[in-house]
């Protein structure tokens, strides 16, 4: 059985945004380790800033991003359990709170910015991943 998931929008009640709509696919393509599904969510030129691979230019392209989903996927169980909440919802760019809980919880802080103007033609063009915590900096 799959780890809990738990999504919210703080402070803000109704209809979710198109961005949240993509951000809230994202991480649960991710929880289902549905890579190539995943990156149909992200704009060609996608880079991702993340800490473990040390690299200040980031993972840039489908193929480097590809390759860091599948480790992040072999990393995680179903015993993962994560709580989003978004902080901030503008027209291009959304950033999120998310706590994992595993027997320890950690928090960390993405930042999604979007391509596309439309609906069906928003893409995920840059994430930011930025752990709470010095464990994991």
């Amino acid at each position: 059985m799959a780890g809990q998931k738990h999504l919210q929008n703080k402070g803000k009640s109704g209809k979710k945004t198109a961005n949240q709509r993509l951000v809230f696919e994202c991480f649960e393509l991710a929880s289902q380790n549905r890579i190539e599904e995943l990156l149909d969510l992200f704009a060609d030129d996608v880079t991702i800033y993340e800490p473990f691979s040390k690299k200040e230019e980031g993972l840039h392209g489908k193929p480097a991003v590809r390759s860091f989903l599948n480790m992040m996927t072999l990393a995680s169980d179903d015993n993962l359990r994560y709580d989003i909440s978004i902080v901030e919802d503008k027209s291009d760019k959304v950033i999120v709170l998310v706590v994992f809980e595993k027997g320890d919880k950690i928090e960390a802080r993405f930042s999604f910015e979007m391509a596309g103007s439309k609906e069906k033609d928003k893409k995920i063009r840059v994430v930011r991943v930025e752990f709470l915590d010095d464990n994991h900096s």
